[in-house]
């Protein structure tokens, strides 16, 4: 998710001098680092921005709300400015996307540490640049007060929608925040897979297009 304009640029100059010395060396660490939970995101690093040539399926069965069993579709990194921000998944059933055909999960690791209110001001942000109208925002904006936690650097947030009516966010693989609310499921999920979305580029990867 785009990190909110104005904090970036007011961290920018402070942090430039000790994280450009660094990005070479985190990036390969990043490379031979195992996923946080690897019985069930088992794909390695070396695997980004690519859907995998036989894709695995990953194992969600702890979580009794979930599907048993999701097949990644794609992923893709994103980067504003200098910073890595996450890294986004998208699953699907077979590993395909097809648009509303559920269930459908999106995972996001952060790559840095995030505040609550800068992740709902960068979602309300999107939001406005996909089109959506201020009534509607009023209307579904508050599952993001109940949905939104601070995060971490590594910590995953995931968002699972298993048909038109039903979705949830899962904090770190733990049910987390469920909803009942076809219209936030469509502006959240929209933020990456509309066609309306300000990452084309992310939209393709993560749907796996060629």
């Amino acid at each position: 998710m785009q990190i909110h304009t104005r904090w970036l640029l007011a961290h920018t100059l402070l942090l430039t001098l000790s994280v450009v010395p660094l990005l070479a060396s985190a990036n390969n660490d990043a490379a031979n680092t195992e996923q946080p939970n690897p019985e069930q995101f088992n794909q390695q690093q070396s695997e980004r921005l690519q859907a995998p040539v036989n894709p695995q399926p990953i194992d969600l069965s702890k979580t009794n709300s979930m599907p048993s069993k999701l097949i990644k579709v794609g992923e893709a990194d994103m980067n504003v400015l200098w910073f890595d921000v996450y890294l986004a998944k998208l699953y699907s059933v077979d590993g395909i996307y097809q648009p509303r055909r559920f269930p459908l999960m999106l995972d996001i690791e952060y790559h840095r540490d995030i505040s609550a209110q800068e992740l709902i001001d960068a979602t309300i942000e999107q939001w406005q640049e996909n089109g959506i109208s201020a009534a509607e925002i009023n209307t579904i904006k508050s599952h993001l007060m109940s949905a939104w936690p601070d995060v971490k650097q590594n910590d995953r947030l995931s968002f699972i929608i298993h048909n038109e009516q039903q979705a949830e966010f899962l904090f770190n693989d733990k049910p987390f925040y469920q909803l009942a609310d076809q219209r936030f499921s469509d502006a959240f999920i929209g933020i990456w897979l509309s066609e309306k979305t300000t990452h084309p580029k992310l939209r393709q990867q993560l749907i796996g297009a060629k």
